[in-house]
């Protein structure tokens, strides 16, 4: 059981490495001029078990888009699920975001390339299974404030698009050389104003009158 277990392990960790070698070259290449051989070079596995784990660069591409997915999605969610209070949550998740984009630059900007790239269509059950997954998640994280009245009952995708939309355009941004502001400024002016439609209509009234402003 213990050789098995450090088969499967060994076996992972080869994958990454083939996983994260792939990454480095479309990203200082671009896809259409990395070759097998050079992923095959740079992940120092043999051509064997390159294609032992991807039929193709293709499956590989899909892969690597698949991965930056799962872990973004994961530490986004691993730090939302840590707060107790809304307000928290939602300055959370824009943190989460961009820190993410800063410290995965290159998967960030991958994600963005390939979303629509003709490889990705046999991952598309995938991708949908894991953003499903994702937003059940966020969904039930977000419930519990909003059956306290504290936050606005709103459609699922009307949520991910407030919390996350800003983001994600900013990111756009980022990748493509174009934001200047630095990513912990942007994260909170994004995290406020995601706050801000997100909080209960009257809270907000309630904080207007105690701050002496009228509605």
């Amino acid at each position: 059981m213990q050789r098995s277990g450090r088969r499967q392990e060994s076996s992972a960790l080869r994958r990454r490495q083939i996983l994260q070698a792939a990454l480095a070259c479309f990203a200082e290449h671009g896809f259409s001029q990395t070759t097998m051989e050079a992923i095959q070079r740079r992940s120092g596995a043999s051509n064997g078990t390159v294609y032992h784990f991807f039929k193709s660069k293709e499956q590989l591409a899909a892969a690597v888009y698949l991965a930056g997915i799962v872990d973004y999605q994961s530490c986004l969610l691993g730090e939302l699920e840590q707060c107790e209070e809304a307000r928290d949550g939602v300055l959370a998740v824009a943190r989460s975001h961009l820190r993410w984009v800063h410290e995965h630059f290159d998967w960030a900007r991958f994600l963005f390339q390939a979303r629509h790239a003709q490889f990705m269509a046999a991952s598309e059950a995938s991708i949908a299974e894991q953003n499903r997954t994702f937003a059940a998640r966020m969904s039930r994280w977000f419930s519990r404030h909003i059956e306290k009245g504290i936050l606005r009952p709103l459609a699922q995708d009307v949520y991910i698009s407030l919390l996350l939309g800003p983001c994600q355009e900013f990111t756009r941004l980022w990748v493509s050389g174009w934001a200047r502001t630095p990513l912990a400024v942007a994260s909170e002016a994004f995290g406020e104003a995601a706050w801000q439609g997100l909080l209960a209509e009257r809270k907000q009234l309630k904080g207007k009158q105690s701050s002496g402003k009228g509605p």
